[in-house]
């Protein structure tokens, strides 16, 4: 029996092959039916790997197929306008991250989305996370105190096989800051419920991305709160962890291994000179995105991260680069 929402594919990533594939069609109400890719050869190969009914050659064939949402994972620079031509077509849109290279494209993908009357969320997985549905509630809770400040790690040596345009393609939108910078500043705005006020960064090139991108990036930011926050983001370290620091008036927290892809990681509250380690049942951050997406194509609740969320991300990222081009302060 076919379930309730049939959902396409835009892009043949590796993403949805590895993550969101696996959570739509684990979904009780949910599965995909259709993949449109750029390289037909490759949609249909694509297709048959992952028990696809149905792989399309053009966009405007995909799009007249018989499918309630579409997931967008193609290259950056494509994900507005396609967002845009499938909410325009009628279609729910769950996009990947960035939304847009541009803040005029991303608040066109959420007009969209609201002319048209159809569900936009952005894929931020990392909210999803146990870790940091707990590290959100430590705050709101007031448990930490005020929040005085809050430092994250994004360090990995990026795999070769996730390389090529994410490193080599200005007009793809590759770099950290489309990459890494979006995630970090849709987390920090979810677990510290405010929104940067300003930022300041510097970026180094490490050989992993072409001369002319960014491979690190520092990036220190006040938000609203005046909390002070720093960030660290590289394709090229190969010796560390992931990390999460919250430093308040009460309590400080600190969270090991949680900025990946797979659950896991291990949270510890530090006060009054001892440490206790969070007891964290982990969940999978994707099969949460779907589900809370699918809920709101029913009309219940919202996506985990809107389009709105996914334009102040963008705006975080923009500035930080824009920062570091001019060695100025820029206010959001």
């Amino acid at each position: 029996m076919s379930k309730r929402y049939k959902w396409g594919l835009i892009g043949a990533s590796r993403i949805a092959e590895e993550w969101v594939v696996p959570a739509i069609n684990s979904a009780p109400d949910s599965e995909v039916t259709a993949v449109f890719a750029s390289d037909a050869h490759r949609g249909r190969a694509y297709a048959a790997r992952n028990h696809i009914p149905d792989a399309y050659e053009t966009l405007d064939a995909f799009l007249r197929a018989d499918i309630d949402a579409v997931y967008v994972s193609n290259t950056n620079e494509k994900h507005a306008p396609h967002a845009i031509a499938a909410l325009r077509a009628g279609k729910h849109v769950l996009g990947e991250k960035p939304m847009a290279l541009t803040v005029a494209d991303a608040e066109d993908m959420i007009s969209a989305a609201e002319t048209n009357k159809r569900v936009l969320g952005i894929n931020h997985h990392l909210r999803n996370m146990a870790t940091h549905i707990r590290l959100h509630e430590l705050v709101k809770s007031g448990e930490l105190g005020s929040i005085v400040a809050a430092r994250m790690t994004f360090g990995v040596l990026l795999p070769a096989a996730n390389r090529g345009w994410r490193t080599d393609s200005v007009a793809a939108g590759a770099g950290v800051f489309f990459d890494l910078t979006v995630h970090d500043a849709d987390l920090l705005h979810y677990i510290l419920d405010t929104e940067a006020q300003e930022v300041v960064a510097m970026t180094a090139n490490n050989a992993i991305t072409s001369r002319e991108i960014e491979d690190t990036v520092a990036i220190v930011a006040r938000m609203k709160t005046g909390t002070i926050v720093q960030i660290t983001e590289s394709f090229a370290i190969d010796h560390a962890n992931t990390t999460v620091e919250i430093f308040g008036t009460k309590a400080s927290v600190f969270a090991d291994d949680v900025l990946l892809q797979r659950g896991g990681g291990r949270i510890f509250v530090r006060r009054s000179g001892e440490q206790v380690e969070e007891r964290i049942e982990h969940i999978n951050a994707y099969d949460k995105a779907v589900g809370d997406f699918n809920a709101a194509i029913g009309g219940h609740g919202s996506p985990s991260a809107t389009g709105h969320d996914g334009l102040k991300s963008l705006k975080f990222a923009l500035a930080a680069r824009e920062a570091a081009k001019t060695g100025k302060s820029v206010r959001l």
